[in-house]
């Protein structure tokens, strides 16, 4: 069974001739992270612009755009995207619908607009990437699957850590090879622009010492120990929140041996809600842009 041993060490290359210390090769993890997400905040960015131009051949070009560039397989909106009354339409007609004699009544219409549209696809493409980004890491760090999930869920995504992977039997204080797995989940977390929410969770059996009188004492200091190893490796602490579950969130059967190993565990989450506030965003930022734009005399 591979273990957190095996975690890569960085990659360096032999000294010059004149001797010297090996020099680490590359920029940071966090960069590849970094750089994924800006590429993705511009298209939005881009897409979003074009959409305040409310020109259609210009929104025609950015949706492709944006789809290709997130590999999204979403649709966002290309017929008539702004709402736009078709020159051959009186705009005067009255519409009518045989269908809709004796008080029948038509089903309620859909308000949402492009903007909500593409908002969607935004968020489930940046979710993709960081799910991506983790199963990527787990991968490479040879841990044994049943120690780290990953899952992403309608609410945002989820880095599920089993206790055993990173501390000992009751303990707080992170392993070795605790330490090394949770730098290494940095290098990814600095890299993607929306808060890292971690916490703590327990089984169902009780504890009852001089350090945790209970499992929300357990669980606290547990994602409080991941929480502080994040800022100690760069992390900005203003993008880290800490909750403490104790045994009142499992993920599995708390009467079978391997559904309490499951819930004893330490979450790293990275919230819908924060990546379409991204977006939202950059929305306004799109509308405020082109009003300017358009406020500047031409000529």
């Amino acid at each position: 069974m591979a273990t957190t041993d095996e975690l890569p060490e960085p990659a360096t290359r032999p000294p010059d001739d004149g001797g010297g210390a090996p020099v680490e090769e590359g920029a940071p993890t966090w960069i590849v992270t970094f750089a994924d997400m800006m590429s993705l905040l511009l298209t939005f960015f881009i897409l979003m612009y074009s959409m305040s131009e409310v020109k259609q051949d210009r929104f025609l070009l950015a949706s492709e755009s944006l789809r290709e560039a997130m590999g999204s397989t979403a649709s966002v909106p290309t017929d008539n995207p702004m709402g736009l009354m078709p020159e051959d339409v009186d705009p005067d007609l009255e519409l009518s619908n045989p269908g809709l004699s004796n008080g029948a009544t038509t089903s309620p219409v859909d308000t949402e607009s492009p903007g909500e549209d593409v908002v969607d696809v935004f968020a489930e493409a940046y979710m993709k990437m960081i799910e991506e980004r983790l199963r990527d890491l787990v991968e490479e760090s040879g841990l044994d699957a049943s120690s780290v999930e990953v899952v992403r869920e309608e609410d945002g995504v989820y880095l599920r850590i089993r206790d055993a992977a990173l501390f000992a039997t009751a303990q707080a204080n992170l392993t070795p090879k605790g330490e090394a797995l949770i730098i290494s989940l940095s290098g990814i977390t600095m890299g993607l622009g929306v808060p890292t929410i971690v916490s703590g969770h327990a089984d169902s059996r009780p504890i009852r010492t001089a350090s945790f009188p209970s499992n929300w004492e357990l669980s606290a200091a547990r994602a409080a120990g991941v929480a502080r190893l994040l800022v100690g490796a760069g992390q900005d602490p203003e993008t880290i929140r800490v909750q403490s579950f104790g045994e009142f969130r499992p993920v599995a059967d708390e009467s079978t041996a391997e559904g309490r190993a499951r819930n004893r565990r330490v979450e790293l989450f990275f919230s819908r809600d924060a990546i379409e506030d991204i977006a939202l965003r950059l929305q306004a930022e799109s509308v405020a842009t082109s009003e300017v734009t358009d406020s500047v005399p031409v000529g």
